[in-house]
């Protein structure tokens, strides 16, 4: 579902100087994790970096990031639940009226088979409605009456099952919709959430000198090289998930270039939680649309893609493989292009982007081509 692009919920005047100029341009970096140094060349603070400074702002950054991430999960997993539920309860509307139509059908035709039996036995149709107070308590006492003919008892018995079918659909259908409307109210809450996150780095960043955002930018990419040898070192040591057999290619073939190519001529794209495409996407939407351009069909969210493929380590990662972040289960996906480099929906501030395949916690890898 393509949607706008998400504006960032914290404005400011244009003429605030500098370093706000540059706090506000670092802020989608921040949230992915890394800020790029070159951007920051000319512009010297005062006084030197505060080392206690700027690792508190890298903490509290990571944090953010990792709890972005797990916000825009939660959001596509609401998104997915909310499309799976949409589609069945479309599914019972057709199924209820229809089944509305004939039990209207079969009580019609019941009703003139009563008319028969109580006219062949003598007795006031009129009088027996009238008794009962209405014609549904008037049909239920047919089963019990001495002169109505087996016929109409028998289709009293349907009447009264496909009656009861009527009422299941019915409740069905009610509780999709209460399910529908409780994903919707959740799906407003953590887009909320997420807003309040990126409003919350920026006003990190804003309290950084030029220099302290260099040795930010320094410090975040010592911590990417840092998670990729610690997820080798895990993955090696891991006999659940074996290694693949080849080394780490840098070139792509066959359905993987495909699924690349996909993915990457939709950088500097928009980020849309819970987005599928086709201009906007959310991370896991990003490698489900990717994947499907090359004829390989994945889940919906993360999680799912999680069990999806075969697991390959971190060492033996081919151009293609899906690359999950923040934990088992994940709740960030990215797609691995060569060089060290992955492609992804990483935030609604960064949109889809390329960045070092370490900058994040890595928790896991697949192959799925």
């Amino acid at each position: 579902m393509a949607q706008d692009r998400q504006t960032n919920s914290a404005t400011r005047p244009c003429s605030t100087g500098r370093r706000s100029r540059i706090g506000r341009s670092l802020a989608a970096a921040a949230l992915s994790g890394v800020i790029v140094v070159s951007g920051l060349v000319g512009g010297q603070g005062s006084a030197a970096a505060t080392p206690d400074t700027v690792s508190e702002a890298k903490s509290n950054l990571d944090a953010i990031t990792a709890q972005t991430a797990k916000i825009q999960d939660s959001y596509t997993k609401a998104q997915a639940q909310l499309d799976s539920t949409s589609k069945r309860l479309a599914t019972a509307n057709k199924d209820l009226n229809a089944q509305r139509a004939k039990v209207a059908s079969m009580r019609s035709t019941l009703s003139s088979l009563a008319v028969n039996d109580y006219q062949s036995g003598g007795v006031s149709l009129t009088a027996q409605l009238v008794t009962s107070g209405d014609s549904g308590q008037f049909l239920s006492k047919l089963a019990t009456v001495q002169n109505v003919s087996d016929r109409t008892r028998g289709q009293f018995l349907a009447f009264q099952t496909q009656q009861g079918l009527l009422q299941t659909l019915e409740k069905q259908a009610a509780a999709d919709r209460a399910t529908i409307k409780s994903n919707r109210d959740a799906q407003a809450k953590l887009l909320k959430q997420s807003q309040a996150k990126q409003t919350e780095a920026n006003q990190i960043l804003d309290r950084l000198t030029t220099q302290e955002k260099q040795r930010l930018a320094q410090e975040q990419a010592e911590a990417a090289t840092a998670n990729v040898a610690r997820a080798a070192a895990q993955t090696s040591r891991s006999s659940s998930r074996p290694a693949a057999s080849s080394a780490g290619s840098s070139s792509a073939s066959g359905r993987a270039a495909t699924a690349i190519s996909f993915a990457m001529s939709k950088v500097g794209g928009p980020y849309v939680m819970g987005g599928t495409g086709p201009t906007a996407y959310d991370c896991s939407g990003l490698m489900q649309a990717a994947w499907a351009s090359a004829g390989v069909s994945l889940p919906r969210t993360s999680e799912e893609q999680f069990n999806a493929g075969t697991p390959v380590s971190t060492g033996s990662l081919q151009p293609g493989d899906l690359v999950f972040y923040y934990g088992v289960p994940p709740s960030h996906v990215a797609m691995y292009i060569g060089n060290g480099q992955i492609v992804h929906a990483a935030n609604p501030s960064a949109g889809i982007k390329t960045s070092p395949v370490g900058e994040m916690p890595i928790a896991g890898a697949r192959r799925v081509g």
